[in-house]
């Protein structure tokens, strides 16, 4: 009875090991702690030592707009932290500092830390900086080295169905610093609805739009998609304006 007591509570102690071990920890968020407002004049999202500008494109803002870029604004929200932590897992960008959340506009600003895993992208755009850099999809069957330069635009997919949520990840370089601009389209789900951000005129999180039945609004995702690749070119730019004005 004692052996077969010992054996149980072994494969107990295993188990809990292999479940921490597979999921990314909340503790393990790393936030630049940076103050952001959202600049009228400028239709951008800045932080208080102008260090970073952001644009979301030619939208607008939401007033007020949530903004996620510390351990205290991602308490106010139950389960944003396992929500946080999950993306970046699954974008290979555990060890990031998130620079800032805004899921009113679907999408997270993550400065990357360490070297990339040398992951084959889907997209490769360049040169950025041109006006229109030009973007490649890239096959199934090219074996080169991935090693992003600093003049090109690495794109990964991460599309889960029982998540309801689409990932895009644009890895660019803002001035110096490689950065990752994450995309964050995510139908509603149990886990958002816990969370409970509010909505606006422009919805948190997709209530209409299923990304379970994906095919079916291809037209309303592809739109989308195109357009948070136009943004990412016009951040690029202004990271390097940022860095000629220093």
């Amino acid at each position: 009875m004692k052996q077969r007591l010992s054996i149980r509570q072994t494969l107990a102690l295993a188990f809990i090991m292999m479940l921490f071990a597979s999921c990314s920890s909340p503790r393990d968020l790393v936030f630049a702690n940076r103050e952001w407002y959202v600049s009228n004049y400028y239709g951008q999202i800045i932080d208080k030592d102008t260090t970073y500008r952001m644009t979301f494109g030619n939208v607008l803002i939401p007033d007020p707009l949530v903004i996620v870029s510390s351990a205290d604004s991602m308490a106010k929200y139950p389960g944003m932290d396992r929500f946080i932590a999950d993306i970046l897992h699954t974008a290979h960008l555990d060890n990031a500092e998130i620079l800032f959340y805004a899921p009113q506009m679907q999408t997270m600003f993550v400065k990357q830390k360490g070297q990339f895993p040398p992951l084959k992208p889907s997209s490769i755009s360049s040169p950025m900086y041109e006006e229109k850099p030009y973007t490649m999809w890239v096959r199934e069957d090219d074996i080169e080295k991935w090693t992003r330069k600093p003049e090109e635009m690495y794109t990964y997919t991460y599309y889960n169905k029982g998540k309801r949520q689409l990932l895009i990840v644009d890895h660019y370089d803002y001035g110096d610093d490689p950065i990752a601009q994450v995309t964050v389209f995510q139908s509603k789900n149990k886990v958002t609805d816990r969370m409970n951000v509010p909505n606006t005129w422009k919805l948190s999180y997709f209530e209409i739009h299923d990304l379970r039945k994906l095919m079916r609004d291809i037209e309303y995702w592809s739109n989308n998609v195109e357009f948070r690749r136009a943004h990412a070119f016009a951040n690029f730019k202004i990271g390097q304006e940022q860095k000629q004005s220093k």
